[in-house]
């Protein structure tokens, strides 16, 4: 979840070498005038009307990145700047707008935040309840795991395997006491034309409806356990954990960003004209190699990978002989003459293979048997075929160069200038 959110608040960071780079590097940028930077955490290295950065906000998202973003960043660091400023400016785009408000994403921030805190004051709790794992309940739990085996021989790899086993089981039960030490005090009861549930001095409702109700009981619980849970996390005070604020944050800005794209996305549009030019222009794009269509049956013996040749030669059909046999993750694929992909090389080995064709091959003491459903020769993929993904190339084009157009037009309105940019040559 942490790289989806960082990858999404920073518009596609991973791409470093994509279209979008270059566009970001041309995009509508002012430096103000650095003299003897004192860099500390609260330095400013962009500032505008609304938008505000700080050296440790930049050293919090250089934590988060990839490896393969930190190598880019780290020879680009204004650049990881810009990307920062970028969502910022998004985020005071989606609430300055009413578009934060008017797609419900205050409320789903809510629900965010209380199931966030819920559980962490659940996983907190049971820490404190944990205990150690003794050798008595490690040589108990070798003697299940081994019976045959002498625990006095027990070796490291055995004995912390099983102390994390243990420490895992301890912890579930540790967070399973503290549910049950609630629920056992709930009541869920009908009160007029709504269902409750209460316990503790706090109370939820809904609707009641005869029909789903053990649905709405089930329902009832959980939300009251996470209100009840969230609830002692407040009093605990760790809405106040800096973790928890810099999570926070992370979803608000990945939720702004999709909406964002997806108002964005209002506008654009793509005619059947425009794809169909595209494909003209681009039709080496759509060149397909030959291929084959095939199933293909894993066995450990050679004897049931040659029962089941002889059951797709004789006419049964595949999903007939992935029954018979227990195959029952059996599907067709598509496989390429690809000396890289072993199952392409084998049916290819001989030529262009026929339809009902069957290989048996042994590949380092696992058998295949693979059944060709057809021979597809390669060629440029008629544009009937590829419309739609050509639509989608050029709407995902579209919306990249409304994005940068956007984000140029914001950082000029807000007057975003960058400063103290010397503070990030150490701060890596």
């Amino acid at each position: 979840m942490r790289k989806a959110l960082v990858a999404l608040l920073l518009f596609s960071v991973a791409s470093c070498n994509s279209p979008q780079t270059k566009e970001l590097k041309e995009q509508h940028t002012t430096v103000s005038e650095e003299k003897h930077a004192v860099c500390t955490p609260d330095t400013p290295l962009a500032e505008g009307k609304g938008v505000k950065v700080t050296l440790a906000d930049f050293r919090y998202t250089w934590k988060l990145l990839s490896p393969q973003s930190r190598n880019f960043f780290a020879a680009h660091p204004e650049e990881l700047l810009k990307r920062m400023v970028n969502r910022r400016l998004v985020v005071n785009y989606v609430e300055s707008t009413g578009l934060a408000e008017r797609s419900g994403l205050e409320k789903e921030m809510e629900e965010f935040k209380k199931e966030w805190l819920a559980r962490y004051y659940v996983s907190a709790e049971a820490k404190k309840r944990l205990k150690p794992v003794t050798n008595e309940e490690i040589v108990e739990r070798f003697k299940e795991l081994f019976p045959k085996k002498d625990p006095s021989k027990m070796s490291k790899g055995d004995k912390d395997f099983i102390r994390h086993e243990l420490e895992v089981k301890h912890f579930d039960q540790a967070v399973k006491s503290l549910y049950d030490e609630v629920t056992k005090k709930l009541k869920i009861e009908r009160k007029g034309d709504k269902l409750v549930a209460s316990c503790c001095g706090l109370e939820v409702e809904a609707p009641y409806n005869k029909k789903r109700e053990k649905e709405l009981q089930n329902y009832l619980k959980e939300k009251f356990l996470t209100e009840y849970f969230y609830r002692q996390a407040l009093k605990a005070g760790y809405d106040k954990l800096p973790r928890f604020k810099h999570m926070y944050e992370e979803y608000y800005a990945t939720r702004a960003v999709e909406l964002f794209r997806k108002e964005l996305e209002k506008g654009i549009k793509v005619t059947d004209e425009e794809a169909k030019a595209f494909y003209e222009k681009n039709k080496e794009r759509f060149k397909m190699p030959d291929r084959v269509k095939a199933v293909v049956f894993y066995f450990k013996s050679k004897e049931r990978a040659l029962e089941a040749k002889k059951m797709l030669e004789s006419g049964k059909s595949w999903q007939d002989v992935a029954r018979r046999l227990g195959q029952f993750n059996a599907k067709e694929k598509f496989y390429y003459r690809d000396p890289k992909d072993p199952i392409g090389a084998l049916v290819f080995m001989n030529g262009n293979p026929k339809k009902g064709q069957v290989f048996v091959a042994d590949f380092g003491g696992k058998y295949v048997t693979v059944y060709v459903e057809k021979f597809v020769p390669g060629g440029v993929l008629p544009y009937k075929e590829v419309k739609n993904y050509v639509k989608l190339v050029l709407k995902r084009q579209k919306l990249r160069q409304a994005e940068v157009e956007k984000l140029r037009k914001l950082w000029k309105e807000k007057g975003v200038k960058l400063e103290n940019l010397s503070c990030l040559k150490g701060s890596l």
